[in-house]
């Protein structure tokens, strides 16, 4: 194949379909009150039975913004996400163990970017909400 200047081609990377689940296409534009929205995952009965309760805000193909409300000392199980992640604190503290026995706390204001495939885990020092973003490039980490 010939190439502009003699450059070699450039290698294509591998695209993958989303894990994400599909759903209608998200409106153009979308305001979200999180206060709001934090007093409402609190109400619920999931709040009560599992210390824990949490909202989809967005769901586009390649984007998800996750509202997550914790009780102090709930702590999620270790598991990876194949998309880059980040986990902002709203209110409270949380501390977020990562495989490698690293822990980092994040209080309110703090926000934590994650690489995909990390193994984490995170669990609330103190009553909080968190938003938490998953976006999907589509394209695979090479080996």
């Amino acid at each position: 194949m010939a190439t502009p200047a003699g450059k070699a081609p450039r290698e294509r990377a591998e695209v993958a379909k989303s894990p994400l689940p599909m759903k209608p296409p998200a409106a153009p534009l979308e305001v979200i009150d999180l206060d709001a929205e934090a007093t409402q995952l609190r109400s619920q009965d999931a709040w009560q039975l599992h210390r824990q309760s949490a909202k989809t805000l967005v769901k586009h193909e390649h984007l998800r913004v996750v509202l997550i409300a914790l009780q102090a000392g709930r702590r999620c199980q270790e598991h990876r996400a194949e998309e880059s992640v980040s986990v902002q604190t709203l209110q409270g503290r949380i501390r977020v163990h990562l495989a490698s026995d690293q822990a980092i706390e994040l209080g309110r204001g703090r926000m934590l970017a994650l690489a995909p495939a990390l193994a984490h885990d995170f669990e609330a020092v103190e009553e909080s909400t968190l938003l938490l973003t998953l976006a999907w490039t589509g394209h695979r980490p090479r080996p």
